[in-house]
């Protein structure tokens, strides 16, 4: 039996940082445990977000299932960059680790990673964490080197979008990256799996959730504005489409399972 009460789980995590050659594409190594106060399953929401995750399984047992698709982190999963909120039944006994890509590194390039089991059976069989550090070090070092150049060709944008929090327009882009439009956008599609445009909005909501967690009295009004939307209607319309609700039954931070693997 699941229950949607992500505020009643708890986590234990831990950071590895990956070698500095991996840094274009991988932001960290987490080895993340349920530490749940009891033995009942808990549902976990993961809104949209433009970092693809790699999720190894280290349990005992499949413990991490998409509610969506019904499908369970067997050996691994990939959650590339998603403009839907996706929504996960974690089990008391999972025990993972993630590997956490950066903003516009390619999904592709983490599904085509060669021996996926292979990597997951050597990381069962490692005896800590730093040893699991290691070895994805030098199993994806050679990987994501190879592919440096399709990254780069959208970096200087992805740089230029993070910068402004998804305000920002083609124009802008094309003068900074030195590419037109259309590469651009061929780029973003083959590279994230996202359209430009909406890699932009993502961004943006992304801000207003920051934004949300911060404030202690909100002006729905005042942060639309602050977040680069035109209006309050445009907000609380981008909002819902990512979100799944209104700004108002938003609980105001995201799920622990998220917090955990951000």
């Amino acid at each position: 039996m699941s229950v949607p009460d992500p505020k009643s789980g708890m986590f234990c995590k831990e950071y590895l940082q990956p070698d500095d050659q991996l840094q274009d594409h991988i932001r960290a190594y987490i080895v993340l445990q349920a530490d749940f106060p009891d033995t009942t399953s808990r549902d976990y929401t993961l809104l949209p977000q433009v970092h693809p995750f790699l999720l190894f399984n280290l349990g005992e047992t499949p413990a991490v299932r998409n509610r969506q698709t019904g499908e369970y982190l067997q050996q691994h999963l990939l959650i590339p960059a998603h403009h839907q909120s996706l929504s996960f039944s974690i089990a008391p006994a999972m025990k993972i680790l993630a590997i956490q890509g950066v903003a516009g590194s390619g999904s592709h390039l983490f599904r085509d990673i060669p021996q996926l089991n292979h990597i997951q059976q050597q990381l069962l069989e490692c005896q800590d964490t730093q040893r699991m550090g290691a070895l994805l070090n030098t199993s994806l070092g050679e990987h994501f080197q190879q592919e440096k150049q399709h990254f780069r060709n959208i970096r200087d944008a992805v740089r230029v979008i993070l910068d402004t929090g998804g305000n920002v327009i083609i124009r802008q882009l094309e003068q900074t990256t030195f590419q037109t439009k259309r590469t651009l956008e061929r780029g973003f599609l083959t590279q994230t799996g996202l359209h430009l445009k909406m890699f932009c909005r993502i961004i943006r909501f992304r801000k207003a959730i920051v934004h949300i967690a911060k404030e202690k009295q909100l002006c729905w009004a005042k942060l639309a504005q602050d977040c680069g939307y035109c209006d309050q209607t445009h907000f609380i319309n981008e909002f819902h489409f990512f979100a799944g609700c209104l700004p108002g039954a938003y609980a105001g931070t995201p799920s622990l399972f998220e917090q955990a693997i951000g």
